[in-house]
């Protein structure tokens, strides 16, 4: 995916025999890497919790 920050593109990709993201900018010299960080912890399963008001049978 490509998009543009304050006129500076930018590159995502997803590197899948790794298992992580990989950004790129481009400058003058050509591409270059940016640091992708974790921030936070490896997510468990999400529970979604949905409200039936007209009583509908919700399938899984």
């Amino acid at each position: 995916m490509d998009f543009q920050v304050n006129g500076e593109t930018y590159f995502l990709s997803l590197a899948e025999d790794e298992r992580r993201w990989l950004v790129f900018v481009e400058s003058a010299t050509g591409t270059r890497d940016i640091p992708v960080y974790v921030d936070g912890p490896e997510s468990e399963d999400l529970k979604v919790v949905v409200e039936d008001k007209e009583r509908r049978k919700i399938l899984n």
